[in-house]
Formats: structure tokens, C-alpha cells, sequence
């Protein structure tokens, strides 16, 4: 990691020598918005439904979804979105004449991009709230075989190399989710003039969209689950998603051996359920997870538009069992004994035990006897109700993107004159 921050600095240089004059001279079009996917530009997460949102209640504001991506580029021009592949010329130009850019993780300010927007007004919506410390927080709390990196003067270097190429930079907005979260999450991570208490625009599960907006919400959900959905639902299948966070050292997921994966099979076809097994796009452990009754969700595809349609969550430290309790149904913990994550992977900011509010089990025995007992009497529905009303200040999730453009109209970063 310190070994490529000398090629960021010296990247970073050209950047502020030949791309950031430009953009400084270059005037801003008050009605042009970019919205970077994450990631290589995967149109998931916060950037994906802030987009579809804003596009469909903003008619004259030009909302633009950036993207390296040539399949996503082809998939939202085809449904009548305003799309621009980046790194391009066309890309580049668009960056140096929006006001306003509007992202949901940190890479964004890669490829020359934060040199680009330097002038315009930037947003952060940030992609989870769960128990993980975050971006600054995070640089003080590593562990494992990278513990070394939070030493006080490793850690001095990173955040000035990270204020020289973008990384480390004071946002105009910082998206929150409650009061609460703001305070302990989000203030101590990030620079920003202002923190937003709004919700978040995935948390709406793309109920207020319709027309080419609503299709496209649904176009990167995973392609087999997609056409099967109403079928499992008219044979009166419950459905359960499978959820783990990404490990950084590597460990395989969820201790699905060979002899599990044929247990949850038979399980499933016992009691009518199917599993849907989501994990992260970076996770290299899943080339031989199958089976008749779960299916693994392809790796860029989007999950969030099928909350309404589960039964139950499964997961162990991941932020979708946050916004999960929107939904209010069961939330099912995997945490195997002698779990190594809090040592090897991610220190937690939060006790986890207080932000669980389900069954926790140390292995899928217990999980699969588990999930019929808490079908037959939900025993931690108060918990989650609790749990939600601290983590979204009971905010309509729908109102956050219309609450957040309406800042921006008031503070003059948007109009269509």
C-alpha cells in the first residue's frame, strides 16, 4: 500500500500542474450533475438510485451516471439515461463542466477525476452503517497484517499523501442516516461543511420509481432470481438471502463445505425455501458454492430491489443487515466460534452484540433450526423496530434524494436558468 502512494504523488502532480487550472478557469453549468458509480462504475448502491431518483423527478437538471464500464454505459443508454464512459475526452470535458458530483465511496477521485471536479460542489452518500470504522477512523483502527499502517507516522504520511491526490478532501455534503450514526460515524471520518440527516436513496427499494426508471432499477438484479422470483412465489416458496461481508485476509465464506452445501439443499427442499447467496464483488471463494435450491447472485448485480420479496436475512458483520431492518423480518447472525474477523479483517467501531438484534449461531445447524422457530414467533421484532428507529431517526427513506436536491437548489449549487 505505501509503496504505490509515490506513484499516486507524482501521478497526483500532473494533476494539479496541467488538469486543475483548467478546471478552476472552466465555468460550471448549474444544471449538469455526475454521478460516479462505485467501484469501476457498478451501477449499484446509493450513486445508482440517487440517479434513477433525481433523473425522474428533476427533468431539467441533467443528471449523468460516469462509468468505466461498457456494459453499464450500454444498459443505461438503452433504458433513455444520460450516461458518459470515463476515461474518455467526452467524460473528461463533462467533469470539468458539472457543478455538482455525486458519489458513494472514495476511488472516485481517481483516474485524474478529482482534479477534474476541482470547482465543483461534492457529495457524499457513502455506501453502508453497520459496525465497521470507516475512512479516517479507519486508518487508526488497522489490524492484522496491516496493523502497521496506523502507526502515528505511517499513518501522517497516508493522510498527506491522501490530501494531495484527492483522497482526503473536505466534501460540500456528507449523506447520513440518523442522528446518531452522524455523530459516531460519519463526523469522525470525513471532512465535510455540512452532514445531511436524510436517509439513504437505496433504502427506498426502488418503490417510487416507475416507468423506464423503475426498469432500469431492476435490470442489474441478478438475471436467474429476476425471472424465477414470481414463480417461487405462486408455489408459496419462502425465500432467504445469504449476505457475508468481505473478509481481507482471504478466509473462506460462511463455512460452506461440500457437506453444508448439501445439508442447506436438502433443507430447502424439506421446507420450501429457496437461498439466495449474495457476497461481495471481490470475494474469490465462491467458484464451487452450487446447489438446486441456492443460488449465487452474480457479482456486480443488485439486491436491494428484492428486500420486500425475503423472508429472512442472513449475515454475520455486513451493513445490509442494517438497512434490512426497514423490511422488518428476520435477521439471522453466522458467527462461527473462534471467529478470527475482528483480528484479521476489520476492528469493529461498535460492540456487535448491541446491533444484532436476531438469532445468533455459531454454524448451519443451528441456523436452519433456527429460521422455522423465528418464522413460527418472531422474537426480536421489538428489538429491530428499536434498532431501526436509531439507525434512520424514523425518516421516509423516500424523501432523502428530494431532501438532498432541495439543499442543493437552496444553496445555489443546481438550477435549470
Amino acid at each position: 500500500m505505501l509503496l504505490s502512494l509515490p506513484v499516486s504523488l507524482f501521478v497526483s502532480l500532473a494533476g494539479w500542474l496541467f488538469i486543475a487550472p483548467v478546471a478552476c478557469l472552466m465555468p460550471r453549468r448549474k444544471d449538469l450533475v455526475a454521478v460516479i458509480g462505485r467501484q469501476d462504475g457498478q451501477f449499484i448502491d446509493n450513486a445508482k438510485y440517487f440517479f434513477l431518483q433525481a433523473d425522474a423527478t428533476e427533468p431539467n437538471i441533467h443528471f449523468v451516471y460516469v462509468t468505466e464500464r461498457v456494459d453499464v454505459e450500454k444498459m443505461v443508454k438503452e433504458r433513455g439515461g444520460q450516461v458518459v464512459r470515463y476515461p474518455s475526452l467526452k467524460g473528461g470535458f463533462f467533469l470539468l463542466r458539472c457543478a455538482v458530483v455525486v458519489v458513494d465511496e472514495v476511488s472516485w477521485y481517481r483516474s485524474f477525476r478529482f482534479f477534474c471536479l476541482i470547482g465543483a460542489q461534492t457529495v457524499q452518500l457513502w455506501h453502508g452503517v453497520g459496525f465497521k470504522w470507516v475512512e479516517a477512523k479507519l486508518w487508526e483502527h488497522q489490524i492484522g497484517r496491516i496493523k502497521w499502517l496506523s502507526h502515528h507516522i505511517v499513518r501522517k504520511f497516508r493522510v498527506t499523501a491522501y490530501k494531495i491526490n484527492g483522497r482526503r478532501m473536505r466534501y460540500s455534503t456528507v449523506l447520513c442516516t440518523s442522528s446518531f450514526y452522524c455523530e459516531e460515524v460519519f463526523k469522525p471520518a470525513f471532512i465535510a461543511r455540512n452532514f445531511l440527516v436524510a436517509g439513504y436513496p437505496r433504502n427506498d427499494f426502488a418503490q417510487v420509481l416507475s416507468g423506464k426508471h423503475i426498469n432500469l432499477a431492476w435490470c442489474n438484479v441478478d438475471t436467474f432470481v429476476r425471472r424465477n422470483l414470481g414463480q417461487w412465489q405462486a408455489n408459496g416458496k419462502r425465500i432467504v438471502m445469504v449476505a457475508p461481508t468481505f473478509r481481507d485476509s482471504g478466509s473462506s465464506p460462511m463455512q460452506l463445505d461440500d457437506m453444508t452445501l448439501k445439508k442447506i439443499d436438502e433443507f430447502a427442499v424439506k421446507n420450501k425455501i429457496e437461498f439466495i447467496f449474495k457476497f461481495h464483488p471481490s470475494e474469490k471463494n465462491i467458484d464451487r458454492i452450487a446447489g438446486q435450491h441456492f443460488h449465487i447472485c452474480a457479482r456486480d448485480s443488485d439486491v436491494y430491489p428484492l428486500f420486500p420479496y425475503l423472508s429472512a436475512l442472513v449475515t454475520d458483520y455486513s451493513s445490509i443487515s442494517t438497512d434490512f431492518l426497514l423490511v422488518d423480518k428476520p435477521l439471522f447472525f453466522l458467527l462461527p466460534e473462534n471467529d478470527d474477523y475482528v483480528e484479521k479483517d476489520r476492528q469493529l467501531q461498535f460492540d456487535p452484540l448491541t446491533l444484532m438484534p436476531g438469532v445468533i449461531v455459531s454454524n448451519w445447524n443451528f441456523l436452519l433450526n433456527s429460521l422455522l422457530k423465528e418464522w413460527e414467533r418472531d422474537n426480536y421484532q421489538a428489538e429491530r423496530i428499536a434498532l431501526c428507529s436509531k439507525a434512520f431517526d424514523d425518516l421516509p427513506q423516500s424523501e432523502a434524494v428530494p431532501t438532498l436536491i432541495e439543499m442543493m437548489k437552496e444553496n445555489g449549487w443546481v438550477n435549470t436558468k
